[in-house]
Parts: C-alpha cells; structure tokens; sequence
C-alpha cells in the first residue's frame, strides 16, 4: 500500500514539474514576442534560443527555431541560418514552414559570392525539392499557401505549373525556376 502512495506521489509531482516548465515556456514565448513588437530583436532571439535549448520538446521550439533562423538570415549570418534552417528541415520535416525554410536555403544561395560545391549541391536538391511533388490545378493559375513567422514575418507561396513564387511580407522574395 506504502508503494502505491509513493508511486502516485511521485507521478503527480513530475505531474505539476511538466506543467511548471510548459508554462515556463509560454511566458518565454510572449516576452519574446513582445519584445518583437517593441524592435528589440537580439533580446527576442535569446528568448527563443531559451526555448529552443529549455525545452526542445516542446511544440514553441519549433516556432522558436525557425525565429532563430529568420535572425540569422535578417543580419546577414548565412551560416548560421543555413545550419538552423536545415535543422529546422531535418527535425519538423511534415511542418507548415518547412517550404518556407527551403526557400530561406535557396535565397541564401543567391547572397551567397562563391558557394562550396557541397552547398551547390544541397540548394539543388531543396530547388528540386520544390518541383517533385505533382501540382493539380483546377479552374486556377496557381495554389497558395500562407504562414506567419513568430518573428512576425508573413509569408505566401505560389505554386505554378512552370514556377514558384514564395512572398514575404507581400514582396517577393525568391522565385523558383525549374
């Protein structure tokens, strides 16, 4: 009976420890998204960075990561957004943003003076990527889809027979050519 009482104690208290860090990571979350909206962005990408590293598990990480990587990209640290956005790709694979990290990759290809031949290689295969899955338009010129980043970008793919074009913040950031 003593076992049972210890047992129910102890799954109870890791009970109330997981809801204590998920909450923990929602006020991170706000704060950083609050301190977007006030332009102090290198203090929102270390709320994120908290998240990411905290509590990697959690379903705020990936937003949290992609962030990341839109801060990398935004102050011209391509390395670095490359190695974040691909993470991103490798662990959310079946995400909404993960079209929109592929084409991070591929406009970081194009600020990129004189890309290894491996980072060649791997733009080609995102770019390809692009292309692979089969594209059904009915009594439509193209199929869109829309996302809006916790770094409070918005983002809208198009997909065309010959092309895609991928918008962020309604400009056109990249188009894509077979």
């Amino acid at each position: 009976m003593r076992k049972i009482f210890y047992i129910a104690i102890f799954l109870v208290s890791i009970l109330f420890i997981t809801q204590d860090l998920s909450a923990n990571a929602g006020s991170q979350y706000k704060e950083a998204l609050r301190l977007i909206e006030q332009k102090k962005y290198d203090f929102a990408f270390m709320e994120f960075r908290s998240i990411v590293r905290n509590f990697p598990k959690s379903s705020l990480a990936q937003q949290s990561m992609f962030a990341m990587a839109e801060y990398y990209y935004d102050h011209k640290m391509y390395y670095d957004a490359i190695l974040n956005f691909t993470g991103y790709i490798n662990n959310y694979p079946s995400s909404k943003a993960d079209v929109f990290a592929k084409a991070y990759l591929l406009k970081i290809m194009e600020e990129i003076k004189d890309p290894t031949w491996e980072e060649k290689r791997m733009f080609e295969n995102v770019k390809e990527d692009f292309f692979s899955k089969p594209l059904f338009l009915l009594f439509t010129e193209y199929k869109e889809t829309s996302y809006r980043s916790a770094s409070r970008n918005d983002f809208r793919i198009r997909y065309y027979i010959d092309n895609v074009e991928v918008y962020r913040n309604g400009q056109l950031f990249v188009k894509i050519t077979p």
